[in-house]
């Protein structure tokens, strides 16, 4: 869907035209007001474009209420991704922010920060914990993974007109692409019986991209008859688009999930790489802070909520010669990319205000 740079406009207008009215005549929550408060992003790694957006995108928010942010990058460890929560707890941070991470590795040390009353506010994991501990102070943030699989699957369904040979990638036990592959199996194939997967790719998480480009290198070499290449995560995705580029076919790939070099790759071969799902990580950090402060606040906040996906295809992109695509360039042809509203308060928009 395109979106003209007017309505981008009208919109960041509109946000500062709310601000200049609310902060003239709403309360900041006595909680909040004053402080300077300290919250703790922890993640699993912290390394390309998708976590590098995430990052930023959070820190931007918190420097616009004047939270102190520290942030953490586990770099893959989970045991040091445990206790920089405790260190967390230990140094009384106001809110903790996750990303990623292993359930059964973290829950003792959620728990210890629960218990503390520190609100956690948790990005694509869950952790299972009582109310009588969490007293509603614990988020599990998702980029909404069954839409995302819904979304990437049905525009191959479509671009296939509902039938050919699929080779379909399966990441499982990692419970975002274990959301996606619930409405594959369970909407997709029942719904379309022309949609044949004639091979499932499934190299786990640890570097997948070399291992995806291999195992497809493979099968291309012995199979001819492939209408379509399937990524339940983009860095399998990349793997593939590099060994369809290798054979020297014209497969159509599909996948969940975009960053810079994602975008780079298919606007080079735009009939390879078709389309990928996708929630602007910027928009995760905006919510995780916002969240965070309205528990805070004492508000109620939800235990779960789903962050709104864009279809990104290259049909709505220019061509490279006309201009290299960022992610950052996405708002400018998608609505809800960039920027959004999703739990901005009145408070909030004056509490900004009065620290200008």
């Amino acid at each position: 869907m395109k979106k003209c740079l007017v309505s981008v406009l009208l919109i960041m207008l509109a946000v500062s035209f709310m601000g200049v009215v609310s902060a003239a005549n709403v309360e900041i929550p006595e909680n909040i007001k004053g402080r300077t408060l300290r919250m703790a992003l922890v993640k699993e790694w912290g390394t390309g474009t998708h976590m590098i957006t995430h990052i930023n995108g959070t820190r931007a928010e918190a420097e616009k209420y004047g939270i102190d942010l520290s942030v953490i990058d586990a770099n893959n460890n989970l045991a040091k991704m445990s206790d920089a929560i405790d260190n967390a707890v230990s140094n009384k941070m106001d809110a903790i922010l996750i990303s990623h991470g292993k359930a059964p590795a973290l829950k003792d040390a959620v728990i210890r920060a629960l218990k503390a009353g520190i609100p956690v506010i948790v990005f694509d994991n869950d952790f299972d914990v009582p109310y009588e501990i969490h007293q509603g102070k614990l988020v599990s943030l998702d980029q909404y993974d069954l839409m995302m699989g819904l979304l990437s699957q049905m525009s191959l369904v479509q671009e296939l007109d509902g039938s050919g040979n699929v080779i379909y990638n399966r990441v499982a036990n990692v419970p975002p692409t274990d959301k996606r592959h619930r409405i594959w199996q369970g909407g997709i194939l029942p719904t379309y019986p022309g949609i044949k997967v004639v091979n499932t790719i499934d190299q786990g998480t640890d570097n997948p991209m070399p291992k995806a480009q291999s195992a497809l290198e493979t099968l291309l070499t012995s199979r001819n008859n492939i209408d379509a290449v399937y990524a339940v995560w983009d860095e399998y995705a990349k793997g593939f688009y590099n060994a369809i580029v290798a054979s020297g076919k014209t497969i159509p790939l599909y996948s969940v999930d975009i960053s810079d070099q994602d975008l780079a790759m298919m606007q080079e071969h735009p009939e390879i790489w078709r389309s990928s799902a996708a929630v602007d990580p910027t928009i995760v950090g905006q919510v995780q802070i916002r969240l965070a402060l309205k528990a805070i606040a004492g508000e109620k906040i939800p235990r779960y909520y789903s962050l709104k996906p864009v279809i990104v295809h290259v049909d709505d992109l220019p061509s490279k010669e006309e201009k290299r695509v960022s992610m950052a360039d996405l708002a400018d042809y998608y609505d809800g990319w960039g920027y959004t509203t999703d739990f901005l308060e009145d408070w909030m928009i004056a509490l900004e205000e009065s620290l200008n």
